[in-house]
């Protein structure tokens, strides 16, 4: 992913609650190693429910504002899967989150998309892990090659999703 600015940043969010008067970037913004991520992912300190998704897709930076839904202690111990990552972690590192669709009537905003997203947003971490390999697996590099091009088409298509209207 290009590097972006915080004004890119800020301005990509699709979503963004009328009341919310301003988007808080995460404090290691600065720090952000763009080569090494597919999106940049990060919750919202004041707001510990809130969290923010920006990626750039079609050469622009696009992003949604989540609301994280409460874990359901009736799991258990299951394990559930990231639909970013693909990964399956434990229940309470996955988190369902909602994404208000856009609109400007007010009827309309109850319309919402949901995700299950692992809960520190950290799907980055886990792509670029080492894989246990078989002998007869593809390389290693490979692996984590195609595990980050799903990532990264999963993040865009569920970004345009809340952005596009939806159809009847």
């Amino acid at each position: 992913m290009r590097p972006m600015t915080r004004e890119e940043v800020r301005g990509a969010i699709v979503n963004q609650d009328p009341a919310t008067k301003k988007i808080r970037l995460p404090v290691w913004f600065d720090d952000v190693r763009w080569h090494r991520i597919d999106y940049l992912g990060w919750r919202d300190l004041s707001s510990p429910k809130r969290a923010y998704v920006v990626t750039e897709a079609d050469g622009q930076a696009r992003g949604v504002l989540l609301r994280q839904a409460p874990n359901d202690s009736a799991h258990g111990s299951r394990a559930m899967m990231c639909d970013l990552c693909r990964f399956a972690r434990r229940f309470n590192e996955v988190s369902l989150f909602t994404a208000q669709r856009p609109s400007r009537d007010k009827r309309a905003r109850l319309n919402a998309v949901g995700l299950l997203l692992c809960t520190d947003l950290d799907c980055a971490v886990k792509v670029h892990g080492k894989p246990v390999r078989e002998a007869f697996d593809r390389p290693a590099d490979e692996i984590i090659r195609s595990r980050r091009e799903g990532l990264r088409s999963r993040t865009i298509a569920f970004v345009r999703s809340v952005a596009e209207p939806r159809r009847p």
